[in-house]
């Protein structure tokens, strides 16, 4: 190829249905150059092999991700998966194992770190002197999250992980009944809400909320709230606001973001496969987060709270 010829485009398919798929479709077509976007909505894992690819993203609902990652890794398609691959330990060690053997690269990022309010607040997190505390909360309609714990919680503790820079050493779950039936109107979702404490070795302690606690007819299908409390001043991201805020002595000041973190995603995947470098949150990433998971999971059957172990280190 000369160097006046430019490369053929890169053809990515995106799979899933509703409104979570077709942002990484319309940021693919509208945001991200040489790419041709295949929409791929309603296809079933193993009718992959019928379509040429060159990558895929993976935008279905929790119980079928885990299907189109293996499916494409048995493919040897490189693959994106913007959404937790699964809430099992033994089904992601599989795709661990499957994706290794066979040398193709899945990158599983958590969306929280690409909403730019939170990953500005990531950046500048040294201006709050030494941290007091984390606080943040993840809400939903109760028509949007399959598993509270898997869609929710996992990318909430991540995040403050992501933060924190320390490992977990506790985790303390209250769950279950939280608001009673004349609050929430339906006893059937009163169970679907949690406030998680989660301590690290720091000393630094993180009170995290998710919830499917917004009326369905509320004018966002979700709502994000993360705070880094500390000596001097107080971060405060409202990605789903497309605001960070910096509260202090000279008051508040505040930026606008970006709405959505799907092209930063799909930007960072499609420039990973093209140039062959690693990506930057994959399976083995993943793996370090979901025990953590299993224990919240004890946590709140048991009322208890649950050592998580000194092993769980990145």
């Amino acid at each position: 190829m000369s160097s006046t010829e430019q490369r053929p485009p890169l053809r990515v398919g995106v799979v899933g249905a509703g409104a979570g798929a077709g942002q990484y479709f319309d940021a693919l077509e509208q945001r991200v150059a040489d790419v041709e976007a295949v929409p791929l909505f309603g296809v079933a894992p193993d009718a992959l092999g019928a379509v040429p690819l060159d990558a895929l993203i993976v935008a279905t609902a929790t119980p079928e991700r885990a299907a189109f990652v293996a499916a494409a890794v048995g493919r040897g398609i490189p693959t994106c998966c913007p959404l937790p691959v699964t809430g099992d330990l033994s089904t992601l060690d599989g795709l661990i194992l499957a994706a290794t053997e066979a040398g193709v690269p899945v990158f599983v990022p958590n969306p929280l770190r690409y909403w730019s309010p939170l990953h500005t607040l990531h950046a500048r997190r040294r201006s709050v002197g030494t941290y007091s505390a984390i606080w943040g909360a993840s809400r939903t309609t109760r028509a949007v999250a399959g598993d509270i714990w898997t869609d929710l919680a996992l990318p909430l503790i991540d995040a403050a992980w992501w933060c924190a820079g320390s490992e977990i050493e506790r985790v303390q779950v209250m769950a279950e009944r939280l608001f009673g039936a004349t609050e929430c109107g339906d006893n059937d979702h009163a169970a679907d809400a949690a406030i998680m404490l989660v301590r690290f070795a720091s000393g630094l302690v993180a009170t995290l909320e998710v919830a499917r606690s917004l009326p369905d007819t509320h004018p966002q299908a979700e709502e994000l709230v993360f705070e880094l409390l500390g000596w001097d001043a107080i971060l405060r991201a409202v990605p789903t606001n497309q605001t960070v805020t910096i509260t202090n002595g000279s008051g508040i000041a505040q930026t606008n973001w970006l709405p959505t973190p799907a092209a930063a995603i799909a930007e960072a995947f499609v420039s990973a496969v093209r140039d062959g470098t690693p990506m930057a949150q994959g399976l083995l990433d993943a793996r370090w987060t979901l025990p953590v998971l299993e224990k919240v999971r004890l946590a709140a059957a048991t009322g208890e709270m649950v050592r998580v172990g000194g092993a769980l280190r990145r």
